[in-house]
């Protein structure tokens, strides 16, 4: 098993560092270790945003509104318990750690993402079916991504290794990414299409519980944080809002996933209705993850160099031109659409990597005024943040569906409607983008003040030592 090792950059011995050292470097395996969890959990939640709606809708013959209806219902009464789970995740007093037992929350998560994907044949009751497996595969879910979300600022202090850490948590973030947009495309091919699905199910389950068993066996906690005082879930929820960047941040995100989730849920239909190619998602998807693998050393590089506002907001307007572009396309232009899928991808990196990083910063900025480390709450809040965005997104696009004349198991759409489709894919997603740049240009964290941060907690744990 991997421990959580650390090197001061200017000392010799092997003894770990003291809390306060804002210069620990971490070692490659824990990285590796701790990373590759986050290939289950975006694996089952791509799958379920691109394909979900189109399988109860397209396959099973439920309507779009309804899917939507289900979808934001499971998960805003999914959502306003995160907090919850976070302050649990900070209160939890276990001997293998307050984080590491949640992780076992991975396997009622992947048994009920696999009844998910495998509804009987009903007619009535499919409905209700989609409803509560979803709901209880979030629950089972908030648990374990809540604890390993708010672990990763207890691996590192340093302000530019985490953004290291984070480079690799969406690296492997991207390979569960590419799988969850195309395995179900590979099923197809293997299986009969009653079938397909079903499979699929069965591949996510075995690897969220695979990856999160890893995660439990592989990580060790820091002892000093565990012990560390928690407040109550008022007092934590009161704390964590009045923390100004952390706020900044947590709604440019929420904005962010806003924008992703359009295009996400709508790519098959765009695929299928205006393409007139429902195996061109397939296409465009594998052209959008090369364009996101070979992003990393792009978007490492310049967060470090011009910071991490700077960074965030360069992804967000790069992210908004690349869907505006999509109005300037035909379905004739194939190579411009696979060019602009290449972009769209290459942008997106940008604006995980930058986030997964700020989202560890924000913690220092707590503790400095309330002497407490409250990963758990940040994390359960920005959970809850995330998945109310992602209903009301859902929500929304079973509505324009809807709207649009889409009926389910009809093969084609009017050209107006068809085009309708379209400009909601792209203008949506792009108005969206802007407004996050705008909101998070405001986010004050700098590398300096960052590291002013961390002398100024380093000192004062050093004159409580001493005292």
């Amino acid at each position: 098993m991997f421990s959580i090792s650390y090197t001061h950059r200017n000392q010799l011995d092997s003894e770990p560092v003291a809390i306060g050292d804002p210069h620990e470097k971490i070692s490659l395996g824990p990285i590796l270790t701790y990373s590759q969890a986050q290939t289950g959990l975006n694996l089952c939640v791509t799958l379920i945003g691109l394909h979900l709606l189109y399988f109860y809708s397209d396959r099973r013959g439920l309507s779009p509104a309804l899917a939507g209806l289900a979808f934001f219902i499971a998960l805003v009464l999914d959502a306003v318990t995160d907090p919850l789970a976070g302050n649990i995740s900070d209160r939890a007093r276990f001997k293998s750690g307050r984080r590491r037992p949640f992780f076992l929350a991975a396997i009622p998560m992947a048994l009920f993402y696999f009844l998910l994907l495998s509804p009987p044949q009903l007619h009535r009751g499919l409905f209700a079916w989609f409803l509560v497996t979803y709901f209880l595969m979030l629950t089972a879910r908030k648990f374990y991504e809540t604890a390993y979300g708010a672990l990763m600022p207890e691996l590192t202090l340093d302000y530019d290794e985490r953004t290291k850490v984070a480079s690799f948590r969406q690296l492997f973030g991207t390979a569960g990414d590419i799988s969850g947009a195309l395995l179900p495309f590979l099923a197809s091919y293997l299986f009969a299409r009653g079938l397909d699905f079903k499979m699929t199910g069965a591949v996510c389950a075995l690897v969220v519980a695979g990856s999160a068993m890893a995660l439990y066996f592989g990580v060790r906690e820091r002892e000093e944080f565990s012990t560390k005082q928690s407040s109550r879930l008022y007092e934590s929820i009161v704390s964590v809002m009045a923390n100004r960047p952390f706020v900044i941040l947590l709604i440019a995100t929420s904005l962010s996933v806003m924008a992703i989730n359009i295009p996400t849920v709508l790519i098959r239909f765009l695929a299928k209705y205006w393409y007139h190619d429902d195996g061109a998602a397939a296409r465009w998807l594998i052209m959008y993850f090369a364009g996101s693998l070979v992003s990393y050393p792009f978007w490492f590089k310049i967060t470090v160099r011009i910071e991490k506002k700077q960074a965030f907001v360069v992804a967000m307007l790069c992210n908004a031109l690349c869907s505006l572009l999509f109005l300037t396309v035909s379905p004739d232009g194939w190579i411009a659409l696979n060019g602009l899928m290449f972009l769209s991808g290459f942008s997106a990196i940008g604006i995980w990597i930058t986030q997964f990083s700020a989202s560890a910063d924000v913690i220092e900025w707590d503790e400095e005024r309330t002497g407490q480390r409250q990963e758990g709450a940040y994390g359960g809040v920005t959970t809850m943040a995330v998945k109310i965005s992602v209903a009301i997104t859902l929500l929304l696009a079973g509505l324009v569906m809807t709207w649009i004349g889409y009926v389910p198991g009809v093969g084609s759409l009017p050209t107006a409607a068809a085009e309708n489709l379209r400009k909601v894919f792209a203008i949506g997603p792009a108005s969206i983008y802007l407004i996050s740049a705008m909101v998070f240009m405001r986010y004050p964290i700098t590398r300096e003040a960052h590291r002013a941060m961390r002398e100024r907690l380093a000192a004062r744990g050093a004159a409580a030592k001493s005292a």
